[in-house]
């Protein structure tokens, strides 16, 4: 699955972060996979996973917490188009969702979108 995370905190965006592998966690730790320097963002702040083809942000007991579109969440799906907001920085949330092809019982194949 392709992730890119699109800064929407500047005009235009210029700091897109691509996901090279699942699940990510953001901090700013030096162990983090995605580091933002950002002191507003705890050291091991969330994690990004892949739950049945689409996303998973959980927060990891962050100070400030993290926000889907506003929210603050423990834990939320990420759609397509969602602004995920970490420390002072936002970012628009860019996938495409994984179509899963179940068997069908008369031998057709049909699409599902899991998001």
């Amino acid at each position: 699955m392709k992730v890119r995370l699109v800064s929407v905190n500047t005009c235009p965006p210029t700091n897109t972060i691509v996901l090279h592998g699942l699940p990510v966690v953001v901090g700013r730790s030096s162990d983090a996979d995605v580091r933002l320097a950002d002191r507003w963002v705890s050291r091991r702040h969330s994690e990004i996973l892949e739950i049945d083809g689409t996303l998973v942000v959980r927060d990891l007991g962050s100070k400030h917490g993290t926000f889907v579109n506003g929210l603050q969440v423990p834990e939320k799906q990420l759609m397509p188009g969602d602004k995920l907001t970490v420390g002072l920085t936002s970012y628009r949330v860019d996938y495409k969702c994984r179509t899963v092809m179940p068997p069908h019982p008369e031998g057709k194949q049909e699409a599902l979108t899991s998001c």
